[in-house]
């Protein structure tokens, strides 16, 4: 989602939704705030990606502290995309494991470099790298 889906999606909620609003408006100002800091950019996918992150997470800490937040967790939850699964995230490893000239750890940075590049933000890379790592030793 492009920065202007996530402000008609923010107008459009205002009338049916005042928490959903209030929410999308929350996160159109953190992804701005990240693309200012980042060279005082545009906003972009990536941004409201990351704004949406640190939001959720936030929201997490609050409901461990007892606070109520509502459809936050919800709203955001929207914006984050489905994480494969530790089986999912094995077969691509051992598929990108099966194409290399050999098995050599000296070569973990290759294959992590080409997940993040083919899969981004739908695969763990904490889960991935161990994986990589027992397949390469």
């Amino acid at each position: 989602m492009n920065i202007k889906e996530l402000r008609k999606k923010m107008m459009l909620a205002k009338k049916d939704n005042l928490e959903k609003s209030t929410v999308l408006a929350m996160l159109l100002d953190a992804a701005q705030k990240i693309a200012k800091a980042d060279g005082n950019r545009q906003a972009e996918e990536k941004d409201i990606l990351a704004a949406a992150k640190r939001e959720l997470k936030m929201a997490h800490q609050s409901i461990e502290a007892g606070i109520d937040v509502g459809n936050t967790v919800a709203i955001l939850e929207v914006f984050i995309p489905e994480t494969k699964s530790p089986e999912e995230t094995s077969e691509i490893v051992a598929a990108i494991v099966a194409e290399l000239p050999e098995k050599n750890p000296k070569l973990i940075g290759q294959v992590m470099g080409r997940l993040k590049k083919e899969y981004g933000e739908t695969i763990d890379m904490g889960i991935a790298s161990q994986m990589v790592r027992k397949a390469l030793s």
